[in-house]
């Protein structure tokens, strides 16, 4: 457990800064060099092909989710639609409800920050087709996607690993014959998030998926001060320094052209419409109407409010 002062990592001076309060709340430090150690430890004993036939079953697996869903009584809104296929939590079902009301059309994606055994754009690619483009800084799960793709003859998908900054965000989207008219993006790198969405201008998918951090609560506006080597666990060693708000993500989706429609159950990740689609049956919501708590940090027996003491006294920035 650790005890931290705000003066951990100081805001750059010309972006407004939050409160300059004390955090009293003992915040849990994860091992993850524990994990780090032990992956390490597992390349050397396991063999690279090993990992690659693993992600190549999880992929061939039949979808045998009900759909549409009739009789589920777990949650409202979004919530009702949720299941895990591929991805992490419930983003499945709910991309494919979204589709089911803003429809396709150019069946292309691109996702940054990923995992080649579960993301949010693997149902798109094996299930309906689409072409795209991964982007991660984990040469290992490029590989790994690359490979298994080439087992299963998908070839209208690559991972490209590299490290992405704003300089080079846009450039490396292009340069990899993406084209404007996307049907759906994801971001999720625990860290810029917002920044990057913020830029992004060369795509303009019909349906966004964008990572929050639920630990800001649904009313305050920030995020994590841009830095171009920006790393979650050098940042802070808790993980709890990343990302953006909910309110911020929703602030910048109006300017942007997007509306929030939900979240998943697990504070996790949120979801935007362009303005332009028509989807009557999608409400459009606050930050306060949809926002979900961090059910993992709720389970470890951290409250929303000593969350949010948390993230108050971390250099955070307004916007």
């Amino acid at each position: 457990m650790l005890k931290i002062r705000r003066s951990i990592i100081a805001a750059p001076s010309n972006i407004s800064a939050c409160r300059k309060d004390e955090c009293m709340v003992e915040i849990p430090v994860k091992k993850y060099r524990v994990k780090k150690a032990f992956k390490r430890l597992r390349k050397l004993l396991l063999p690279d092909w090993f990992d690659v036939q693993k992600v190549v079953r999880k992929w061939s697996r039949k979808d045998s989710h009900a759909w549409p869903p009739t009789n589920r009584t777990d949650g409202s809104g979004l919530q009702h639609y949720e299941y895990s296929w591929l991805s992490q939590n419930g983003e499945d079902g709910i991309i494919r409800h979204l589709f089911d009301e803003a429809r396709f059309e150019s069946r292309i994606f691109v996702e940054f920050g990923f995992g080649a055994q579960q993301c949010n754009a693997l149902r798109l690619m094996v299930h309906e087709k689409f072409t795209g483009l991964m982007m991660d800084g984990s040469s290992e799960q490029c590989d790994r996607f690359n490979r298994a793709a080439a087992k299963l003859k998908i070839s209208n998908v690559r991972a490209v690993c590299t490290f992405i900054d704003l300089e080079n965000l846009e450039t490396l989207i292009s340069d990899n014959g993406i084209p404007r008219n996307i049907d759906f993006l994801s971001i999720d790198v625990n860290g810029n998030d917002y920044w990057f969405w913020e830029k992004l201008q060369v795509v303009s998918p019909r349906v966004a998926c964008i990572e929050y951090n639920a630990g800001m609560g649904p009313s305050w506006s920030c995020t994590v001060p841009y830095s171009a080597d920006f790393e979650r666990y050098d940042a802070h060693p808790s993980g709890f320094f990343a990302g953006a708000s909910l309110k911020a993500l929703e602030t910048l989706g109006r300017r942007k052209g997007y509306r929030l429609v939900g979240c998943d159950a697990t504070g996790t990740n949120s979801f935007f419409l362009r303005d332009d689609i028509h989807a009557p049956n999608v409400l459009t919501l606050t930050a306060e109407e949809a926002f979900k708590p961090h059910a993992n940090w709720i389970g470890r027996g951290i409250s929303e409010a000593e969350q949010l003491e948390i993230m108050r006294s971390m250099p955070y920035v307004d916007v």
